[in-house]
């Protein structure tokens, strides 16, 4: 994200893992820039370059205000459970019912998959976006709560984000991984906790590779990689992409 006179612009070109190098970013013009600042990129309002930031980086926005000089590259812990510096004062000073450390996984599946969405893109905010066609299946929240099981189920557990990725692993990639993820929901058996739960049919047809039938891989234009399209269904071949 280039930076000129205290103000961020969106880079022109991106690096793809996918080819080891540069391509145009998603979206931008393949133009002959006319300035200096057109060739630095899209440029970003401060509030959108908070967010930006808040997303692809750890420490570098506390309490909505950037803080470029405690940044920290990637994801890590403090990203979904809150600053470190803040739990250790905490300890030091013999707080200890105030351990200042969020735990997303005592959320509802409803709020868990908003908390997902801050950075992977609500409901809401893809809606808002009027983001159509086949680039919003990078925003899986989006996707996920317009299936009809996620209607259906009304805040199941076991249809939140969490429940098919340990967000303290790396991401699977591997379709059979997910299998196991997918009966647990699909297995014709009746429920044993005393739920209201809806019960999903098994499948007729077989008990592997669900993923392939029911979560295709689309490439986005311009993307160069393949996205699971989390709007969870049987997909047709040459159906019409449902937005």
């Amino acid at each position: 994200m280039p930076e000129r006179n205290g103000e961020f612009y969106e880079s022109r070109v991106s690096y793809f893992a996918a080819f080891k190098g540069l391509d145009f970013t998603i979206g931008h013009s393949r133009t002959v820039p006319s300035s200096l600042e057109e060739g630095l990129g899209r440029f970003i309002h401060p509030l959108e370059a908070t967010q930006c930031f808040s997303c692809h980086s750890t420490a570098s926005v506390i309490d909505n205000q950037m803080r470029l000089s405690e940044l920290m590259p990637g994801v890590t812990c403090e990203a979904c459970h809150g600053l470190r510096a803040r739990h250790v004062a905490a300890m030091k000073a013999g707080r200890l019912d105030e351990k200042s450390i969020f735990n997303p996984a005592r959320l509802s599946a409803v709020d868990s998959v908003d908390f997902c969405g801050a950075c992977h893109r609500t409901w809401w905010e893809v809606k808002l976006m009027d983001s159509v066609g086949r680039i919003n299946v990078r925003f899986q929240p989006y996707r996920l709560q317009n299936r009809r099981c996620w209607k259906e189920s009304r805040g199941d557990a076991r249809l939140a984000c969490i429940a098919c990725h340990d967000p303290h692993e790396a991401l699977r990639c591997d379709d059979a991984a997910y299998d196991s993820k997918y009966l647990a929901c699909h297995n014709g058996a009746s429920r044993s906790d005393g739920s209201a739960k809806p019960v999903a049919r098994k499948c007729p047809t077989a008990a592997r590779d669900c993923v392939k039938c029911r979560m295709p891989k689309v490439e986005p234009p311009e993307a160069h990689f393949r996205f699971a399209d989390h709007w969870i269904r049987v997909a047709w071949s040459g159906e019409n992409y449902p937005n």
